[in-house]
């Protein structure tokens, strides 16, 4: 009997010994911008993926993420949009926009989270140059793999904060305050929509910032340091990014191309100011 206690006791020990398990985490994916270029995997698992974008440009980058209708090839994108930049037509329907990291400022990194589905994905930066030329137009685009299925189910990371993008609005679930927060992006409007933050340059406003678009955006930028955010999100689709927030003024702000007239969400007043204490 003494000799089983003594063999209970050590089995129990060596149980509390042991290590717990880890908890299942996102896939995460480094993405390299330069001027004009990724680097990135070729190959990527589906499932619950991070994707954390490092921008080593002299420029503003981010990191929207393109998927393709089934046997649909880089070759069909490129001509598809060609097409549809020169006709000023919405894209084919067999493209569809998957999110992705958000504009981030020259040297800083910005990552956003979401299930990928297995299929065949193009990263794609939008933003244009000085001279206006979309940064895709210069080359700047990379077609990447999503292999599947997922090998387990990955729970998403909590939240703090929610922000529901609608036909033309942000609604977020309660102010931001300072310090590092976990933001669940939900594109609830009819249309694909985009959420990106950045800092107010002290004594500008919103409506300096619009009237600067509205110029041609000729002389200084009236902001600061970019957050980055979510990019393109197709309606009923969700994604998750983290950034940390000084106390300030920021712009929250929706570039996407609108489907009736293709001008900026932002024209159609999806632009807001809210203020980080």
């Amino acid at each position: 009997m003494r000799s089983c206690l003594l063999v209970a006791g050590f089995v129990a020990c060596a149980a509390c010994a042991r290590p717990a398990p880890r908890a299942a985490a996102p896939n995460v994916v480094t993405i390299t911008a330069t001027d004009y270029a990724f680097s990135a995997p070729d190959t990527i698992p589906a499932g619950l993926t991070t994707l954390r974008l490092v921008n080593r440009g002299k420029e503003l980058h981010h990191a929207s993420l393109v998927r393709l209708g089934a046997g649909k090839t880089i070759a069909d994108f490129q001509a598809g949009l060609q097409a549809a930049m020169q006709n000023h037509t919405p894209p084919p329907p067999w493209i569809s926009f998957a999110g992705g990291p958000n504009a981030v400022t020259v040297g800083d990194t910005a990552q956003a989270t979401q299930a990928l589905a297995p299929g065949l994905y193009v990263l794609a930066c939008w933003i244009p140059s000085a001279d206006g030329a979309p940064h895709i137009m210069k080359g700047m685009m990379r077609p990447i793999a999503v292999v599947g299925p997922a090998a387990v189910a990955v729970p998403e990371p909590p939240a703090d904060v929610v922000v529901k993008l609608t036909d033309y609005d942000y609604q977020f679930s309660q102010p931001l305050t300072a310090g590092m927060h976990t933001i669940r992006v939900e594109s609830a409007g009819l249309q694909a929509h985009e959420i990106v933050i950045t800092a107010l340059t002290p004594g500008k406003t919103l409506q300096d910032f619009i009237a600067w678009e509205q110029g041609g955006e000729k002389g200084p930028l009236p902001t600061g340091r970019w957050l980055g955010g979510v990019t393109g999100l197709e309606a009923g689709q969700h994604a998750q990014f983290t950034a940390t927030f000084a106390p300030g003024n920021y712009l929250v702000l929706c570039f996407w191309p609108d489907a009736k007239d293709g001008k900026p969400h932002l024209v159609h007043g999806m632009a807001k100011q809210i203020t980080v204490s």
